[in-house]
Order: structure tokens, then C-alpha cells, then sequence
């Protein structure tokens, strides 16, 4: 049987004030060092909102490490993908969000206040081609953080769900990453962007307690066998004594399994 693939997506709250985790230590957490080591199951990885000291220590860990580390950045954040030594990068690509982002803007700027601080957010992508060197098969890994404004969101989503699923005709995808829609009873919106994220599998099944689910594994061609949320004391940091002052969002642990 084909060993299991693990990805964890995480968003490490760069961009929010209340948020005091020094950047730098996020690479202490255990699934960054299982991913940044390649130990045996090491997951991979898809981070949003990180921050510079943590991109640069990124960079210079994995200078030094089998695994590779794909960062797209816009002015102190951006996204990256921690990828351990199991998998092969055959390829990878990475862009903004162009068209979609000025479709949103003039679907935005029709009868209502504008969102000039999202308007001017730059969102982007990153995707990964693989081969999984224990068995020899490609997948696809992509990540995201979608814009939290419902004309940016819209537009945003169909492009990057549209790319994962051209990228399911050659084979498995991952698609995980900050999608800034409720998992359950979505409004306005949001209702469009769920039904895009639908034609997708959600393998994430754990519920965070206290907090609406807005992070996602998305998937085609595999099928779910664990879902965890590292909540409360399985998280800690200098100065952050459990998960929920690490971030302000759950760090999603899921594993699956080709189908």
C-alpha cells in the first residue's frame, strides 16, 4: 500500500497587530521542524501571512536542509510551501492574483463603499509539481490566502480552484490555505465562494473549538484519513503559551491517502 501523504496548513498572523509571536520562532513548532528536517512522516506544509524574520529564516534553514522552501512575498507577508526531501519538485510556479483582483475591484467599486485596504492587498499563489519518491507518483501541491473582501474573494477563488482542478487531469492535488470562508453557514458572498471550494474534497473534518473554520485541504485524487487541529497546549512559543496566542488561526494537521 502507498504510504500516506501528510499536509499541514497554517496562517502565522503576520498581519495582524494583536499577534506578538516573534516570526523567527514559528520555525520551533513541531511541524515546521519535521517538515525542515524530512523526518519520517514530516508533513508537507502550506503557510500564509509570514512574516519577513520568518521568511528569512526560511531561507536559511533550508540552505542548510534536503527540503525545499518556495516563498511568494508582497511587502512583509506572503506565502510559502515547505516541502521535506520525500518529495521531488519536478517544477513550480507562482504569481499575484492580476485579473481576478482587478475584476474584483470593479465588481467591488458598483454600489457600494469600496474596500480600498483589501482593494490594495496583493493576494497570491503558489503550486508545486511533485513526485513522491516512495512511490513514484506526481501530484500537485498548491497554497493561498484568499482576500477576506466578498468581490475580491469570489474571483480570487475561481482562479485558484480552476487551476487546481487543470492540474487534476494529470493527477492527485493538494490545495490548502486560507480561504477566508466559513466552513459552515456562509453568507452574502461567501455562498458563491463555498460553491466553488466544493468541487473540491475537504478532507479537514476536526471542528476548532470557539472559532469558525476559514483554512482548507482541499483535494482530488486522494481520499482523507486523519484530521487534526493543534489547539490549546499542543502549540507553545516564548511568550505565547498555547495555540491560541501563538495565532489567530489553527494550525490544520491532515493525512491522506492516494485513491
Amino acid at each position: 500500500m502507498a504510504p500516506d501523504v501528510r499536509v499541514v496548513t497554517f496562517n502565522a498572523a503576520a498581519g495582524n497587530p494583536r499577534i506578538t509571536t516573534r516570526q523567527a520562532d514559528f520555525l520551533q513548532l513541531p511541524f515546521y521542524r519535521e517538515a525542515l528536517e524530512s523526518v519520517p512522516g514530516a508533513p508537507l506544509l502550506a503557510l500564509q501571512e509570514v512574516g519577513d524574520e520568518q521568511a528569512a529564516a526560511l531561507r536559511r534553514t533550508a540552505a542548510a536542509r534536503a527540503g525545499r522552501v518556495l516563498q511568494m512575498r508582497r511587502p512583509k507577508l506572503g506565502n510559502a510551501l515547505v516541502i521535506p526531501d520525500r518529495y521531488l519538485v519536478l517544477s513550480h510556479r507562482r504569481n499575484y492574483y492580476v485579473v481576478p483582483q482587478l475584476r474584483g475591484i470593479l465588481d467591488g467599486l458598483r454600489g457600494r463603499r469600496p474596500n480600498w485596504r483589501q482593494f490594495g492587498e496583493l493576494r497570491m499563489w503558489i503550486e508545486a509539481r511533485l513526485r513522491d519518491r516512495h512511490t513514484g507518483r506526481d501530484l500537485t501541491l498548491l497554497t493561498t490566502h484568499i482576500s477576506a473582501d466578498g468581490s475580491l474573494k469570489v474571483p480570487q477563488t475561481k482562479a485558484i480552484v480552476g487551476r487546481a482542478l487543470a492540474a487534476a487531469a494529470r493527477g492527485p492535488v493538494i490545495l490548502a490555505g486560507d480561504f477566508n470562508v466559513p466552513a459552515h453557514n456562509p453568507r452574502g458572498r461567501d455562498v458563491e465562494a463555498a460553491a466553488l471550494i466544493a468541487r473540491l474534497r475537504d478532507v479537514g473534518t476536526a471542528k476548532p473549538p470557539g472559532r469558525e473554520n476559514i483554512d482548507y485541504v482541499l483535494t482530488a485524487g486522494f481520499e482523507p484519513v486523519s484530521s487534526r487541529l493543534w489547539t490549546g497546549d499542543s502549540l507553545s512559543l516564548p511568550g505565547s503559551p498555547n495555540a491560541e496566542t501563538v495565532s489567530d488561526h489553527y494550525a490544520e494537521d491532515d493525512v491522506v491517502r492516494y485513491s
